[in-house]
């Protein structure tokens, strides 16, 4: 039976082994909306990203994730929708971040993840609050929800025994809810934010099936926070960090460095403890488009049999015609 399939049966099917159940993300830092629902509505215009990751390249059935979300402010008199405009300079200042009054954000994110025999389909609505505590400090607080289609493909499985009557089921789908919280601290210069995704925890089952294919649900949390330094002039450093934590195994840990030029350029580094290095880099095409790509190299055991993770994503925002060089928050 092939690697990636392994791992992901022991994720979901066996009661007494739990793994990370959601996708995982080398571009988060770039997207914390991803993780974190707090976030929707924390700029002054519409944010919308698309992304793809190919992990463990190489390795028959690995994990492929597919992704979309966007998000936008909700009573901030600050976003308004203009068009491109043709004066746009790679080179142009922002202004100084400004507090904007309390305000809402609301946000979509659809979700395709599959790995070997395993797949999933999140389609999720966010909603969040942005409160500002002082002339310096906001707090927001965000909840997302929606729901989750798991699929079992039994095509995709390889045995010595075809004719194994456990596994000849071709393909079955499943429904659960789904549910996201998380908070937001954060100034111009710095950020802290805690999340919990998944925390309708239930049983997953397959009841179309002869076999009882069953597993287990479990939450998953993640704490963040991330400094802003003014370099050298126009040139920005963000050092930050993630932990990670799903129940029964053991604390993930990612460290990263990014570097940033007028937020039209931008370029980093990130390790994940005893897992893997990533590399990233992004660049603004245009006044509204991103580009940006992140290669990630295993150092854990997968080594010797991945060429390694590739993460693509491009994003589109809409506002006024100089947010692209002032972004409220600089991260």
């Amino acid at each position: 039976m092939r690697i990636a399939l392994l791992l992901i049966l022991g994720s979901f099917c066996w009661t007494k082994t739990i793994a990370q159940q959601r996708p995982h993300y080398a571009q988060y830092p770039q997207n914390y909306f991803l993780i974190n629902p707090a976030i929707a509505g924390l700029e002054n215009y519409a944010d919308v990203r698309t992304g793809f990751r190919r992990q463990w390249a190489g390795v028959e059935g690995a994990p492929t994730t597919f992704y979309v979300t966007a998000h936008l402010p909700v009573g901030n008199d600050e976003f308004v929708i203009e068009p491109a405009s043709a004066r746009f300079s790679y080179g142009r200042r922002r202004r100084e971040p400004v507090q904007p009054d309390p305000h809402a954000g609301v946000g979509v994110s659809l979700i395709g993840d599959r790995a070997g025999a395993w797949a999933s389909l999140t389609a999720n609505v966010a909603a969040a609050y942005h409160y500002p505590l002082n002339d310096e400090w906001q707090l927001s607080g965000g909840i997302s929800g929606g729901i989750t289609q798991y699929t079992l493909d039994f095509d995709h499985i390889r045995l010595a025994n075809p004719q194994d009557p456990a596994v000849a089921q071709g393909k079955v789908n499943t429904l659960r809810p789904d549910l996201h919280a998380g908070l937001w601290l954060y100034s111009s210069q710095l950020y802290a934010g805690f999340s919990a995704q998944q925390l309708l925890a239930s049983r997953l089952g397959f009841r179309a099936t002869d076999y009882n294919w069953q597993g287990q649900l479990v939450p998953h949390y993640f704490l963040t926070m991330g400094y802003r330094l003014e370099l050298i002039e126009d040139w920005e450093f963000v050092p930050s960090f993630l932990f990670k934590k799903v129940a029964n195994i053991p604390l993930s840990v990612d460290l990263n460095l990014k570097f940033s030029h007028l937020n039209n350029f931008w370029t980093g580094l990130s390790y994940r403890h005893r897992d893997a290095f990533t590399t990233w880099v992004g660049v603004r095409m245009a006044q509204k488009l991103t580009l940006s790509y992140a290669y990630e190299y295993a150092i854990s055991p997968l080594q010797s049999t991945t060429n390694g993770s590739h993460e693509l994503t491009l994003g589109f925002t809409l506002g006024s015609r100089d947010h692209y060089a002032s972004p409220r928050y600089f991260w």
